[in-house]
């Protein structure tokens, strides 16, 4: 992707990005209500089987004191949960575009970048509901969202990376939109949103669910906002590899498949 090119259809990108967000809950009764009540919804149910099917004390933070597991569920969830809607969203945008590839040359890249930037806004109003209701329980979450806004850089990045990744992918295999739904379900249980990783028995299960792709990053947004302090330098060091490392995969993937599409579609 030319940086040059991609910053002379910026007017273009805009207006893909305002078409998704219009388009999103178009015809919905609650509107962007929605966006607040998925993760409220998955917030209430996971503390429902946590705290009293399986009657398992919430983690503390460390050094916050926090003893809530619904406010440690969601200082997980949303980031992960940007990075999951907006590959979901993203693997058929490609396809979906096939019209306009067809007739208007243009970087493909903005088909992915503006579902990227729709959800983006979508993660900031949930942050800012959460850094209210963190406010309310006692936490002085403020001076914490600047380093929380540095790993949502990192977390774009490595999104943007396996969304045109998996796009382009789509556009040749059509089993990649099957196969991500199994592989989004596993990411999800394997990294630490509904437990901590200290209750992880097995070693290796341990390693999986604290340094993995997506439990890198959950694990890092907890220790900003529950726990309250900055991540390990090791922490940073992964998040920074993981996202430049996949961000440049994905952009050559895209850009090695990108000049087919209009024959493939």
């Amino acid at each position: 992707m030319s940086l040059r090119t991609a910053v002379a259809h910026r007017n273009l990108l805009y207006l893909l990005s305002m078409k998704e967000l219009r388009t999103r809950y178009r015809k919905s009764v609650l509107g962007w209500v929605w966006s607040l009540l998925n993760p409220v919804s998955q917030m209430v149910i996971f503390s429902v089987i946590f705290l009293y099917v399986f009657n398992r004390p919430p983690p503390v933070g460390d050094p916050s004191g926090l003893d809530n597991f619904p406010l440690y569920f969601l200082a997980g969830l949303l980031p992960f949960q940007f990075f999951s809607i907006s590959v979901t969203a993203s693997i058929g945008s490609v396809q979906g575009g096939a019209s306009l590839i067809k007739k208007v040359a243009f970087p493909h890249e903005h088909l992915v970048l503006s579902i990227v930037l729709a959800q983006l806004i979508t993660l900031l109003i949930e942050l800012a509901v959460l850094t209210v209701v963190f406010l309310i329980a006692g936490h002085m979450v403020l001076p914490w969202l600047a380093p929380m806004l540095v790993l949502l850089v990192f977390v774009i990045l490595f999104t943007v990376g396996v969304s045109l990744m998996l796009s382009a992918a789509n556009v040749f295999f059509h089993d990649i939109n099957y196969l991500w739904g199994i592989v989004a379900q596993l990411l999800f249980y394997a990294s630490p949103i509904i437990y901590s990783v200290q209750e992880i028995q097995f070693a290796w299960l341990r390693a999986i669910s604290n340094w993995g792709p997506t439990g890198s990053f959950v694990r890092a947004s907890q220790e900003i906002l529950y726990d309250g302090h900055w991540p390990s330098i090791e922490r940073w060091a992964q998040v920074a590899v993981y996202s430049v490392a996949v961000f440049g995969l994905g952009a050559w993937v895209f850009g090695r498949l990108s000049p087919r599409f209009a024959e493939e579609l």
